[in-house]
């Protein structure tokens, strides 16, 4: 039953709310994280694609997060392990695809939905320092994954040395819960207002 929510009066609309793997329910509307449990993020992020799957083999948004949490210095690993959770519901929006939809409305969109997720498993949003690891692991990915194409990547700084090698859904699903188990102890501590919902729950 971890992760299930048991509330006789409020039943969150299908077309509202978003259902994890575990049968946690995640009310976009009214977003509250609270006991979302991290095998859910995990495997969804295991199964989500880079690059709208345009890699050459498969290559999840997990396999990613991992590498940019080993790129960063260890005091933020596990802020970049989790710099990408919200695309656990939303799936990779390529920035191309944001800025033709507008970023700035998207994200505001998004913002409490991060909100939520930050606040459950105790990330830090917008570190100094993972953005510039995000690119380098895009850099990487842009050499080691994507089919050679007419297209400037001036904005990109030079790839990390290593080689990326794709290992799938599963095996990254486990490489991001090995990170995880690692890493977790850099967590900000929760808030009292998390300790307190929480408490209620039990």
């Amino acid at each position: 039953m971890a992760g299930k929510q048991l509330d006789m009066f409020l039943k969150p609309s299908g077309r509202t709310a978003i259902i994890t793997a575990s049968g946690f329910v995640l009310d976009l509307g009214n977003p509250d994280a609270s006991g979302l449990p991290v095998e859910d993020v995990a495997k969804a992020l295991a199964y989500q694609p880079r690059w709208c799957g345009a890699t050459r083999q498969f290559y999840s948004v997990a396999e990613h997060s991992v590498m940019v949490s080993h790129l960063v210095p260890l005091p933020i690993a596990y802020h970049a392990l989790w710099h990408d959770a919200i695309e656990f519901i939303q799936g990779d929006w390529p920035s191309p695809l944001k800025v033709h939809l507008g970023r700035e409305a998207i994200n505001k969109k998004l913002a409490p939905i991060e909100a939520a997720l930050a606040n459950r498993f105790g990330f830090d949003l917008h570190v100094p320092g993972v953005k510039e690891a995000d690119l380098v692991a895009m850099a990487t990915e842009v050499r080691d994954l994507l089919p050679a194409t007419w297209m400037d990547w001036g904005h990109l700084p030079t790839p990390a040395p290593a080689r990326i090698e794709p290992v799938g859904p599963e095996k990254a699903y486990d490489l991001f819960m090995q990170r995880y188990e690692e890493i977790r102890h850099l967590a900000r501590p929760a808030s009292a207002a998390q300790k307190s919902r929480r408490n209620r729950r039990h």
